[in-house]
Parts: C-alpha cells; sequence; structure tokens
C-alpha cells in the first residue's frame, strides 16, 4: 500500500513542445476544477444583483465585506481597498485547492510544493515592490538598516533582517503545503489499514474516524486559507507603512 500516492503527480495527456513539457496532470484538473467551481458559484450567486440584495447576493457581499473589513482594513489600514481583489483571490485559490483534495479520486494542488510556494514567491514579490513603490529606494533600504539603530550594530540588525524577510515567504509556504500533508495522509493512512489487513472489520472503527479527519480537514482547510491571507494583507500594510 502506497500512502502517499495522492501526493505524486500522475500525467494524464502528455503535451510538449520541444523541451517544455506542458502535459495536463492530475494536479492541472483538481486546480482547475477547483477554482472554477468556486468561480462559477460566486458568478451566478453575484449576477442580476439587487439594492435590496436576496439570499445568494447577501452571501457574496458578506464574502467581500469579510476580506475588505475583516482583512484589509485591519491588515493593511485606509488603503486596504485597492488589495481586496488580490487578498480575496489568494483567500479563494487556496481554499478551492484545499478543498478539492477531499473529493475522493481527485489530487491536492496544495500538497505540491510548487503551488504554495508560487503563491508565497507572489506575495513576496509584491510586497518589496510595494515597500519601493511607496517608500522609494532609500525608505526600503531603511527597512533592513533603520536610521535609529548605531552604525556599529547594522552588521547584527542587517543580517537580522534580511532573514526574517525570507522567512516570511518561507513561512507561508511551509505551514500551508504540511498542514493539508498531515491531515490527507492521516486520512489515507486510517482507511489504507482496512486493504492492507484485508479485513473488512476494522472499518467499522476506520470509516467514522476518516469522516471525522475528514470533517476536521474541512476546518483546517479553510482556515489555512484565512492564515495565508491574513498574513499576507499584513506583510502588503507593514510594506506600506515600515515600522523603522
Amino acid at each position: 500500500m502506497e500512502v502517499l500516492q495522492h501526493f505524486y503527480n500522475k500525467t494524464i495527456i502528455p503535451i510538449k513542445i520541444g523541451r517544455m513539457d506542458i502535459s495536463i496532470t492530475n494536479l492541472t484538473v483538481s486546480m482547475f476544477a477547483g477554482v472554477g467551481v468556486f468561480l462559477i458559484i460566486l458568478i451566478i450567486f453575484a449576477a442580476r444583483p439587487r439594492v435590496v440584495p436576496g439570499k445568494k447576493q447577501v452571501i457574496v457581499e458578506l464574502f467581500i465585506n469579510f476580506i475588505r473589513r475583516g482583512i484589509c482594513y485591519k491588515m493593511i489600514g485606509k488603503e486596504g481597498d485597492k488589495w481586496v481583489p488580490l487578498i480575496a483571490g489568494i483567500f479563494i485559490f487556496i481554499l478551492a485547492n484545499n478543498l478539492v483534495g477531499l473529493v475522493p479520486g481527485a489530487h491536492t494542488p496544495t500538497l505540491n510544493p510548487i503551488v504554495p510556494l508560487t503563491i508565497a514567491v507572489i506575495v513576496f514579490i509584491t510586497v518589496h515592490m510595494t515597500n519601493l513603490i511607496k517608500n522609494g529606494f532609500k525608505g526600503y533600504l531603511k527597512t533592513y538598516a533603520p536610521g535609529s539603530v548605531p552604525k556599529w550594530m547594522l552588521v547584527i540588525v542587517v543580517p537580522i533582517e534580511l532573514i526574517g524577510t525570507l522567512a516570511k515567504p518561507f513561512s507561508l509556504f511551509v505551514r500551508l503545503m504540511a498542514n493539508m500533508l498531515a491531515g490527507h495522509t492521516i486520512i489515507y493512512v486510517i482507511l489504507g489499514l482496512i486493504i492492507y489487513f484485508k479485513n473488512y472489520l476494522i472499518a467499522i472503527a476506520a470509516v467514522p474516524f476518516a469522516l471525522v479527519m475528514t470533517l476536521l480537514e474541512l476546518f483546517i482547510s479553510s482556515i489555512q486559507a484565512y492564515v495565508f491571507a491574513i498574513l499576507s494583507a499584513l506583510y502588503i500594510g507593514e510594506a506600506i507603512r515600515p515600522k523603522h
């Protein structure tokens, strides 16, 4: 029994252009399927908006207000409105990719290091570009070498600040992938015991426990999407208004 088989990337339709491999894999299908379902639901719910919102429109408005006021305003401040599309996109993308893996036979894109790492790098680049644009080159350098720090201490302070800067996207990447990997692996191990021991009596205990873990994974999937989104907003807010 291969417990981590759900982690492997499997080619469904091989496509190669020269040395470039753009094959359609289980990761690709799951990613587009998960995000596509979420987008279709949001489009349907947001269609034909009214002054007095119906039940579907209320759900969309609650979601937007949750991102806008609950994350962007708190973490970024007055300029939060500009960042609502990015933070909402990050939240939906991660949540969709987390949840699609709970569908039997589907792949969990956020288990693949490339997916969370790519999102983390996008956030990293956005944060530093925002810092440069808002504060200029000198203001950007002060992020690593605060003027209030004595010059002789810069040898210690600058490396610490650089390490902290690199640790932020790394923590986003590791936290998301590790949490999703741990939860999904536990579910697969529990259900795999039935096949491994070839004793379906084990299912009496294994299936209910796996069901409980699946419900827990639903909660963890939502929390991880929220944590990634709120930390991304926090880092952007720090770039706009540096502490130093």
